[in-house]
């Protein structure tokens, strides 16, 4: 049997959707389906309409996302219709804002909140949520899928690292089983970056590369260093690398990376930046829960000296490097996820992989 991959977004079900993205880069549903396709399996990265046959998949990889969001509105019903229809399935929680996710998804069990949301329109008259006016739609079926969700029927997949509390997660989404993947072997596979360390002179100073303004966790820092900001369009100072190894090799010039913190800091949520700070031997300044889970030291590190620096970085590099997935391990992981979880799930004799390079990740 075949493996259904689906969800809310362009890039969880489209293999083409990174081609028309403002921001080209390899994404999460991209690694998983490459893996699985170059293991054997057959897996159809698609969009599902309400009344589809789904008969023939063992499994399907359900991506969600937040109700309210434009970028979860056009599929979002649809996807919980894949989720009723098959037997066995995977939640993917993809948005570290899994917070917002589960709290939208309560809200609708409200009846009045409800029946606003399936009847919202665009201005041109359209539906906000795409699959509402499909003839087959059934607002009851939805509505129990949104309450199994709630209820934590289903396993979970999520973008994490080995180290950090996945109960963190647990907490928030519910899932007795969560399954955590290691995306960095495919993320530096595709950029070409090598995990060998070339010395570069740092300043003290820190860097944010990140499409999203984080000026209020940084203010809330106070911070003394000057901060380097890239990637975010909506601060007038920030800078624009073009592709993903330019981010890299920019790490190596500062002292500090910095990763603002998330609600569930401390669960070992997949951020590129940890490993890029860890091959670069910069530190990675966060929430005090992360460096907590991986057993670091509280330092300040604007106080230390470039010595302590030093030290403090080759301190964290080992560590964080030593949790690190291989190609192969990536691989065994997955397909060991998909045989848990996955029924009569059939490997063809001739496997492709799809892997298509692809240029800028913040």
């Amino acid at each position: 049997m075949k493996i259904l991959f689906t969800g809310c977004t362009a890039k969880q079900t489209d293999d083409e959707a990174w081609k028309r993205a403002r921001v080209k880069r390899i994404d999460d549903s991209s690694i998983i389906c490459n893996s699985l396709r170059k293991q054997g399996y057959t897996v159809d990265r698609k969009k599902v309409k309400w009344g589809d046959d789904l008969s023939e998949y063992g499994l399907a990889i359900v991506g969600l996302g937040q109700f309210g969001s434009n970028n979860y509105s056009g599929e979002i019903f649809n996807a919980l219709y894949a989720i009723n229809e098959c037997d066995n399935v995977l939640v993917f929680h993809e948005d570290w804002k899994i917070d917002g996710t589960m709290k939208s998804f309560k809200s609708m069990l409200d009846d009045e909140t409800y029946e606003k949301t399936i009847a919202k329109k665009w201005s041109d008259g359209r539906h906000f949520y795409g699959g509402v006016d499909n003839q087959h739609f059934d607002k009851d079926i939805a509505r129990q899928v949104i309450q199994d969700v709630i209820d934590a029927k289903y396993d979970a997949i999520i973008p994490a690292f080995d180290w950090g509390n996945k109960q963190l997660v647990r907490d928030i989404i519910g899932s007795k089983n969560i399954y955590n993947i290691d995306l960095t072997p495919y993320v530096l596979e595709n950029w070409n970056i090598s995990t060998t360390y070339a010395s570069q002179i740092k300043e003290r100073k820190h860097m944010l590369a990140s499409l999203v303004n984080h000026k209020p966790w940084v203010n809330r820092n106070k911070l003394t260093w000057p901060v380097d900001y890239f990637g975010a369009k909506s601060i007038k100072e920030a800078k624009q690398l073009k592709t993903e190894t330019d981010v890299f090799e920019a790490c190596g010039k500062y002292w500090s990376i910095l990763c603002p913190e998330y609600p569930h800091a401390g669960s070992g949520w997949f951020r590129i930046r940890w490993v890029y700070a860890a091959i670069q031997k910069s530190v990675l300044l966060s929430s005090e829960k992360d460096t907590e889970a991986l057993g670091l030291p509280k330092v300040k590190v604007e106080s230390l000296s470039n010595t302590e620096l030093e030290d403090y970085a080759n301190q964290l590099s080992e560590t964080v490097l030593s949790y690190m997935w291989t190609k192969d391990v990536f691989d065994t992981r997955i397909r060991e996820i998909v045989e848990a979880v996955g029924e009569n799930l059939s490997i063809s004799s001739q496997p492709t992989t799809g892997i298509s390079k692809q240029t800028a990740l913040f």
